[in-house]
Parts: structure tokens; C-alpha cells; sequence
């Protein structure tokens, strides 16, 4: 990933996350914010400890405080960092717009235990082999608990606390049967996930990435992962839940998938800012993926 950014947002997104932002450094984060969809982009991904130092590291800082910039301890902002990002963005933070659309069909797209329904369903770790499996970090499928009931059938996926970064689930779909119309150059992909956390009274953030990748599906591996940044096509959202926020949060995320992808590489996270509240697990369900196409306009 090539930093094109302007040397003013690292500053102002470092001293966001260190709760060091002035009076007039709110004001122009705001501003920021507000309106550039980049500046969007990569504020989500100063907070989502999934990239790498390497990749988001800013040229600009001098050598010296390079070995001290933190892209990973994600800390809550203060009290009016927050207030900042909440007047900008409603009841909670989130990272991308969603456009007016008109109506469209949805094709879902086959995918693995979508619901978690199946109680004995095989969870490997780590990245998966294959597309018949969900995989990723420490996660069992649950019935209610914990206050939480899941949000459709009766079963849901506890992901289990992670100490230093977000919890990760993975799952890899085949796109080589999806229809595609002649002449179009993409087809347009939703992804809909919905999250739940068994403390309300911490703060979370959930996090939907798609990558489109020119291999097939029984070609990738683990390594994958290190070079995901030769994918054809990504997409990332992320959602900020305040404190005393209950029940399942859902959003969406769509990407413009080019004809030549052969795989879709779905990424969930969920973690809690808080380090002292990182004992309560976060529970997944629901997760959607559909093909999009516009309906014909009436005559």
C-alpha cells in the first residue's frame, strides 16, 4: 500500500489516538473527516491492528520517533475525540458511506454455515484450506448466552477474546460460477454481518473486508495473506459501538468484484478498545453475501 496521504492526517490521526489532540486539531479532524473518503479509509486503518507496521508506517516521521509511533495500541479517544467522531457520525463511527441506491436484486451467494447452525461444524485455525469451513482464531458455536440470544436460528459464534489485537474469522468463496452479463467489466458484491459483545458497557469495533483475488480457491494458502495487497479489488468497513449500546449491530460493506476474480476472501473482527475489558468474548451471525444487480426500471 502506497502512502499517498498528507503528511497532516498521520499527524492528526496520531494524536487522535494518543488523546492528544488540541482545541484546533478537532476542528481540523473533523473538517477532515467530513470530507474525504480517503481520510476515512485510512483513519479505520490507523485503528485496525490487522495491517502491518510495515505497510502503514509514514514516511515523513524522522527515524527517531518512528520507533516510537504506535499503530497498534489502539486507546479509547477522549471524551471529546469522541464526541467529535460521533456528531460526525451518528450513534457510532463508521468508516465508509453508504450511497442512495435504487432497488436492486440480491442473489445470495453460496457460502459456508452462513448461520452457524450446525453445532458440529469443523473451526480450523488460522487461514482456511478450501471453501467449506470457517477459520481463524479461538471461536466455538454457542446457544444464548451471556444476555445474548442469537440473532436468527439457534446458534451463533462466540469469538473468543484476543489479548493483543481483534479477533478473526476467515472464509474463502468460489466465484468462478457466479453469473456475469456480457460486456460487464465487475459484479457488484454486498457483504452483511451482524455482531453482538457480551459486555455492553465496553466499547467495541467490528470490522468487514472482502479481497477479490485472481486465484482460485484450492490455490491459496496462508501465505496468501502477506501479499493480499496483489488482490484485484478490496473493500473495508469498520463500526465503532459505544458503551451501553445492546443487541446485535449489523452493517454492510459492498465491492465492485472485476470478472478475472475467481475468489472472494471474506475478513470478520471484533475486538474491544478497552484493554481492562478484554475478558468478554464478541458473538457472529448472520453473515450475508450477495450478488447485486439492478432491477429492470419500469416502463
Amino acid at each position: 500500500m502506497k502512502d499517498h496521504a498528507p503528511p497532516e492526517w498521520h499527524r492528526l490521526f496520531n494524536a487522535a489516538l494518543n488523546d492528544q489532540l488540541s482545541e484546533a486539531d478537532r476542528a481540523q479532524l473533523a473538517a477532515v473527516l467530513k470530507s474525504s473518503a480517503e481520510a476515512r479509509q485510512l483513519w479505520f486503518l490507523y485503528q485496525d491492528n490487522e495491517c502491518s507496521l510495515a505497510e502503514l508506517k509514514p514516511r515523513w516521521l524522522p527515524k527517531s520517533e518512528r520507533a516510537i509511533f504506535s499503530w497498534f495500541s489502539w486507546r479509547p479517544l477522549t471524551a471529546a475525540a469522541a464526541g467529535l467522531a460521533i456528531g460526525l457520525f451518528s450513534a457510532s463511527v463508521v468508516f465508509g458511506f453508504v450511497a442512495q441506491r435504487g432497488v436492486e436484486k440480491r442473489t445470495p451467494i453460496p457460502m459456508f454455515e452462513p448461520g452457524f447452525e450446525n453445532a458440529q461444524m469443523p473451526l480450523a485455525s488460522g487461514f482456511p484450506s478450501g471453501t467449506t469451513r470457517w477459520s481463524g482464531d479461538a471461536a466455538h458455536v454457542v446457544t444464548a448466552e451471556n444476555g445474548v440470544s442469537p440473532k436468527e436460528g439457534k446458534f451463533m459464534l462466540r469469538l473468543e477474546p484476543v489479548s493483543k489485537r481483534a479477533a478473526r474469522m476467515y472464509q474463502v468463496l468460489d466465484l468462478q460460477s457466479l453469473p456475469s452479463g456480457a460486456g460487464d467489466e465487475s459484479r457488484e458484491i454486498e457483504i452483511t454481518a451482524s455482531f453482538a459483545a457480551a459486555d455492553a458497557e465496553a466499547s467495541a469495533r467490528y470490522a468487514i473486508r472482502a479481497f477479490a483475488v485472481t486465484e482460485a480457491p484450492q490455490d491459496l494458502d496462508a501465505a496468501w495473506f502477506d501479499r493480499r495487497d496483489e488482490s484485484i479489488a478490496s473493500v473495508a468497513r469498520g463500526l465503532d459501538v459505544v458503551p451501553g449500546a445492546k443487541g446485535w449491530q449489523t452493517f454492510s460493506v459492498s465491492i465492485q468484484v472485476p470478472r478475472a476474480a475467481r475468489s472472494l476472501v471474506l475478513f470478520l473482527g471484533a475486538r474491544t478498545p478497552d484493554k481492562t475489558a478484554r475478558t468478554a468474548p464478541h458473538y457472529l451471525d448472520d453473515v450475508r453475501v450477495s450478488l447485486l444487480t439492478p432491477s429492470p426500471l419500469p416502463r
